[in-house]
């Protein structure tokens, strides 16, 4: 191996374990959506609306006595913003991961793709890193 085909593996190692960790986080708000458990924070993680009187009006007044929003996964995925999808979104991380997958293969060098390669793990890991400065910037918001 020499100096870019190692650039090109960390590169493909490190989109992958940003896309695990985000599906974890992110599959686990879903879930809270599906059983009803929908918190301010976790629409925030999802649909990327900060400001909790826009949550308000986007899905209506939580329920009092326990501050949940009572919402539905359809509901949730019609308000996603594109802070939303930078946060975490199934289709756009697995894409990332077919990317890096494919970069790890070793057929770069019989079909002559290494520059298509390069040019789309480039995209993946510029999309995981947005979303994780996203992320920040949602932490630091709390």
């Amino acid at each position: 191996m020499y100096l870019p085909a190692i650039a090109q593996l960390a590169a493909a190692f490190a989109i992958l374990l940003s896309v695990v960790i985000r599906s974890i986080r992110s599959g686990a708000s879903w879930q809270q959506v599906e059983e009803g458990r929908a918190t301010a924070d976790t629409l925030r993680d999802l649909t990327g609306i900060m400001d909790f009187e826009q949550l308000q009006q986007t899905f209506g007044p939580p329920r009092l006595e326990d501050g949940i929003f009572p919402v539905t996964p359809r509901e949730v995925r019609r308000a996603r913003t594109g802070l939303g999808y930078l946060f975490g979104d199934r289709w756009l991380d697995g894409a990332s991961a077919l990317v890096a997958l494919v970069a790890l293969l070793p057929i770069w060098p019989l079909w002559n793709t290494r520059q298509w390669l390069d040019t789309l793990l480039i995209f993946a890991g510029a999309y995981q890193a947005a979303g994780w400065i996203a992320s920040m910037r949602m932490i630091r918001t709390r």
